[in-house]
């Protein structure tokens, strides 16, 4: 979907025109794009209108598992009609959508498998997999491609959920309540590859779409609006740092398109990024003039270029960041424990806010708007960390303890379903 149809879906009442297309066997086709990611809203009734004569034997229902009944699942019929028999005038499938709605659903043919697609509830409360905090590939020092995964809101140590598809480290994350999107990275040499996974089910990851040009340094910390996400300025190799910003649309898999560029002039790599819902804000980072302290923002619903914030306590890079609605936390970085954050919606300069466990470069970062966790990353030497800590982001004090990831690796990329002050 583009950014002018959520703003249509959320109409108190809003019909889907469902097709059934031959795309490799039968698969659904909402508004004409087949399998397409559905975004709704609380508040609103959504119609899926089975009138058109492709749906003759292919009812359409909802399920909180993948594939529905085809898949162990159960149909889900919590405010959920149904009209007529498919394929005929008047025939239609219907959901009112509350704040109780799962955050996740699916729909597929109650007769045919695998024609179905996810649905994205923006704001529902059911059982979506909201707590859930990823660490995506890394450096142990060779490249890997290992996905962790662990609940944000307990303590304890990792496990598998998957494998990238390919050993990479140095890209960054952005996500929406339902997918994690890697981008970028270097495997050893910067790539433009941008690939996904969803929170809900543990598997591999998959081809998303491309970036403008490869790099690798990316910014370091989940920059997302639940419908675009963002990757800052990064490395690409013999020509050095580039200043580029780039956005995708997280629920429409694609290429990415160039936003605007940093206020700094010589470009930076390897900075940190938090937001709220509204603003990106990346912090610090490495350019040719070398370390900076310049913290700079975007409106995530415009494009352009970026306007300068404040300054962070001291001039850093290998930083990484997590946020909650109101702050952004930026932690780590070369030769530095400290922790530091800003209050995201109001221009101004860092603030400490406690020390990490020890001194730790290109950790990564994930958070549930409660709690931010900080997973690996390497000490001077290097020593290459395993360790996850975590903070209680409305307060300020020092890191505690975890668990562990299920393999040490550093420039690591976290995400996780609830980041950033989208809940």
């Amino acid at each position: 979907m583009l950014m002018e149809d959520y703003k249509v879906a959320r109409l108190t009442e809003f019909t889907y025109t469902v097709t059934v297309v031959d795309s490799g066997g039968n698969k659904y086709a909402i508004n004409g794009n087949t399998q397409q990611y559905v975004i709704l809203f609380p508040g609103s009734t959504y119609k899926f209108d089975q009138a058109n004569s492709t749906n003759s034997g292919h009812p359409l229902r909802f399920s909180e598992t993948s594939n529905g009944t085809h898949n162990s699942g159960s149909e889900y019929t919590t405010g959920v009609t149904t009209a007529g028999t498919p394929g005929s005038s008047g025939a239609y499938t219907q959901i009112e959508v509350t704040s109780a709605t799962p955050t996740i659903l699916y729909y597929y043919c109650s007769s045919h498998s695998g024609m179905g697609s996810n649905i994205d509830i923006i704001g529902g409360s059911g059982s979506g997999h909201t707590d859930r905090g990823l660490s995506v590939a890394g450096n142990t020092p060779s490249a890997v491609n290992i996905i962790d995964q662990l609940q944000i809101s307990t303590t304890g140590n990792a496990s598998d959920f998957g494998d990238a598809t390919a050993t990479v480290f140095d890209g960054n994350c952005a996500s929406n309540t339902t997918r994690s999107v890697y981008g970028n990275g270097t495997t050893p040499s910067a790539i433009n590859t941008i690939q996904y996974t969803v929170f809900s089910t543990k598997g591999n990851m998959a081809d998303f779409g491309d970036s403008t040009l490869a790099r690798g340094q990316t910014t370091q910390g989940t920059m997302s609006n639940k419908v675009r996400g963002f990757y800052g300025p990064g490395y690409v190799g013999g020509t050095g740092a580039v200043n580029r910003i780039e956005v995708i649309t997280i629920p429409s898999m694609g290429n990415a398109v160039d936003f605007g560029d940093r206020s700094i002039a010589d470009g930076l790599r390897s900075a940190a990024g938090v937001c709220n819902s509204t603003r990106a804000v990346f912090c610090g980072g490495r350019g040719p003039g070398g370390n900076t302290d310049t913290m700079d923002y975007i409106t995530m619903s415009s494009s352009g270029n970026a306007s300068d914030f404040g300054n962070l306590v001291a001039a850093n890079r290998y930083n990484a960041g997590l946020s909650s609605s109101t702050r952004g936390v930026t932690f780590g970085g070369a030769g530095v424990d400290v922790i530091q954050y800003i209050t995201t919606a109001s221009t101004g300069n860092a603030t400490d806010f406690g020390d990490l466990a020890v001194v730790t470069a290109s950790p990564g970062g994930t958070s549930n708007n409660v709690r931010g966790v900080i997973m690996g990353g390497n000490t001077p030497g290097p020593t290459i960390l395993n360790t996850i800590q975590y903070i209680t982001i409305a307060s300020t004090g020092n890191a505690t303890d975890f668990g562990d990831l299920t393999a040490a690796r550093s420039n690591v990329s976290g995400s996780s379903g609830s980041h950033g002050g989208l809940q």
